[in-house]
């Protein structure tokens, strides 16, 4: 017997999640996405994040096994936080994929950037552009000068 959980997420997570899990994703301990899982439905805490206008779900079935070895909080806090959790795996990877492409391959951030993007079909209605840039240039900046000042010392 599986169960399904419905996850409300913004658009562009919605098309990351499907582009590397499928549809709708089965829970397995040693899946990328089990520690975020796990956050979301098994831990006590409440999350600070606040809720969100979306027509967008990820669904995840957990079989009866994970049913039972988790005890299952799966409540209107913790939904949310998934969605938080999944954009920063997401900007990690679009973040990491521009920067090894630009230091090994000599490629622009930007061409790296709208390939990544390319790849799984998201538009600047999913999401503006322009944030995920300045959010990208923000934190190369502060990582540059974490490495200036450890150089200096």
């Amino acid at each position: 017997m599986k169960t399904t959980l419905s996850f409300p997420v913004q658009p562009h997570i919605l098309k990351y999640l499907i582009y590397k899990y499928g549809e709708c994703c089965v829970y397995a301990s040693n899946l990328s996405l089990a520690p975020i899982l796990r956050a979301a439905i098994s831990e006590q805490t409440k999350s600070n994040i606040k809720s969100f206008a979306t027509q967008c779900f990820y669904d995840v079935q957990l079989t009866e096994h994970y049913l039972n070895k988790f005890d299952v909080v799966y409540s209107r806090h913790k939904i949310y936080q998934f969605n938080a959790d999944a954009d920063t795996k997401f900007r990690e990877e679009l973040y990491t994929f521009m920067i090894m492409n630009h230091d090994v391959y000599g490629i622009k951030y930007k061409t790296s950037f709208r390939d990544f993007l390319a790849v799984m079909d998201i538009t600047e209605n999913d999401i503006k552009f322009e944030t995920l840039l300045k959010d990208f240039q923000r934190k190369r900046d502060r990582k540059a000068g974490e490495r200036l000042a450890t150089i200096s010392s």
